[in-house]
């Protein structure tokens, strides 16, 4: 594989024997058949020592993108750890579009650290669940790129549940990346919309302000 930057800065490493997909060259994701495990815990936290049962859980990247930011960075430094899991999440750098959004560069930059990152890991033995970013429809030209038909996917319902037009916007999304994926089954890690119709099967874990939440309820009434 030929390397386009001096000492590698690009990290193209990342995607050695990749294919790419799409006019962006996006690395594709194989599809799995993965069931989850019993529940999920996101990067920051699989590091505690409270985590017990490790290879029950998947890890997921739905938190800041500051907290997995040391992945990119030292990819390697991170890989036998993923291993202690049952399953990871592909990552989720942000893509953020709309009229307060980021720029298209970035967006479609995060996208390509998430898709090169997930191949890595499987490079590394590690089973991985492929994440979609479900976004407006002026984004399907490039969101789906790269993902397989027929798999297992994973996406979060982070800051898409609060407003009504937010969900709408989620479920419009959603049930095109069942036309297109076809998915197996999907995790949704978060809220599930109200207005979501499918009969794709779903498992749904909360995220981790959801079970800090609901841990401080139950201990107030105890």
């Amino acid at each position: 594989m030929q390397i386009h930057t001096a000492y590698d800065v690009m990290k193209e490493f990342l995607i050695t024997d990749a294919d790419l997909d799409g006019k962006y060259g996006i690395p594709k994701i194989p599809k799995t058949f993965i069931h989850p495990g019993k529940d999920t815990v996101d990067f920051a936290e699989s590091f505690s020592r409270k985590i017990k049962n490790h290879r029950e859980l998947d890890v997921n990247f739905y938190v800041d993108d500051v907290q997995f930011q040391r992945l990119w960075n030292q990819p390697d430094k991170y890989m036998e750890h993923l291993k202690c899991f049952h399953a990871v999440i592909m990552p989720d750098f942000s893509i953020s579009v709309g009229k307060n959004g980021m720029p298209l560069a970035m967006c479609l930059w995060n996208k390509y650290r998430n898709h090169a990152l997930a191949h890595y890991m499987i490079l590394n033995d590690i089973p991985v669940i492929p994440n979609v970013s479900i976004l407006p429809e002026y984004c399907w030209d490039w969101c789906f790129d790269g993902l397989p038909e027929g798999s297992t996917v994973a996406c979060c319902t982070n800051g898409r549940v609060k407003s009504r037009a937010a969900r709408l916007e989620f479920c419009v999304g959603f049930k095109e990346m069942e036309r297109r994926l076809k998915p197996l089954r999907v995790i949704i890690v978060g809220r599930i919309p109200e207005e979501l119709e499918t009969d794709t099967e779903i498992i749904n874990f909360e995220t981790r302000n959801q079970k800090i939440n609901k841990e401080g309820v139950n201990g107030n009434n105890d």
